[in-house]
């Protein structure tokens, strides 16, 4: 089911919307980065090459996503996200990290402590 959705909204340009983001994320790890227009750090070199996907797969399966914040204005109130770029680690559709940027703007996040939080969670923690 998962897997159709994800393909759906790839194939179909399909929009991740309020209504739609918690089917799209309810299984397995997805690692959700929260942008704006007006940030610098939009989408350059977000989890690219190295740092989370090496070849086509994610590191212990983790789905990524990339969502302007006006797509999911609702999620983004939920979630409590103020500063962008903002990146949050869902497990089962449960959120259980969240990394925030700074007041200028500034998401100081590395391979290592996203890879330790997958790790950490992946246990059973």
């Amino acid at each position: 089911m998962k897997w159709l959705l994800l393909l759906s909204l790839v194939f179909g340009q399909q929009v991740v919307t309020d209504a739609n983001f918690y089917g799209v994320i309810y299984k397995g790890f997805n690692l959700v980065r929260v942008t704006t227009e007006w940030s610098t750090d939009n989408k350059q070199n977000f989890y690219q090459g190295k740092f989370i996907v090496e070849g086509d797969s994610a590191y212990h399966g983790t789905m990524i996503m990339i969502l302007p914040a006006k797509n999911i204005p609702e999620t983004v109130r939920k979630l409590r996200l103020r500063n962008f770029p903002s990146a949050v680690l869902f497990k089962n559709g449960k959120k259980v990290k969240v990394w925030k940027a700074d007041f200028d703007g500034n998401l100081d996040l590395t391979t290592e402590e996203v890879r330790k939080a997958i790790d950490w969670y992946s246990r059973g923690n």
